[in-house]
């Protein structure tokens, strides 16, 4: 199991890339909720200069079970990210029990 913020996109980028999310459970806390990954897509931008093909990854796509996407991208070094629905929980239950089962 795994737990990132947006703080840390940097750095568990490449096991986003990589990971089978069918049989591990990755979530992202959004610093309210925390919802669990499904996929992850990365965006290219596709060009030719002089005579050479190139691709860039402009841009990444979190998809959560939810249903939700969530866009991010780094620009010179800094996050930004789509915005988010804010979903005010009914009650504080405290860990869903989804994922109780992985604290220690």
């Amino acid at each position: 199991m795994l737990v990132f913020t947006a703080d840390s996109l940097n750095l568990v980028l490449d096991l986003l890339k990589t990971a089978d999310y069918a049989q591990h459970n990755i979530y992202f806390n959004d610093g309210q909720h925390q919802h669990q990954l499904v996929g992850f897509e990365v965006k290219f931008e596709d060009f030719e200069c002089n005579g050479m093909f190139q691709r860039l990854e402009v841009g990444y796509k979190m998809k959560m079970s939810s249903a939700e996407l969530v866009e991010f991208c780094f620009h010179n070094g800094q996050l930004k990210m789509e915005p988010m629905k804010a979903v005010a929980p009914k009650h504080d239950i405290g860990t869903p029990s989804k994922i109780a089962e992985y604290n220690f």
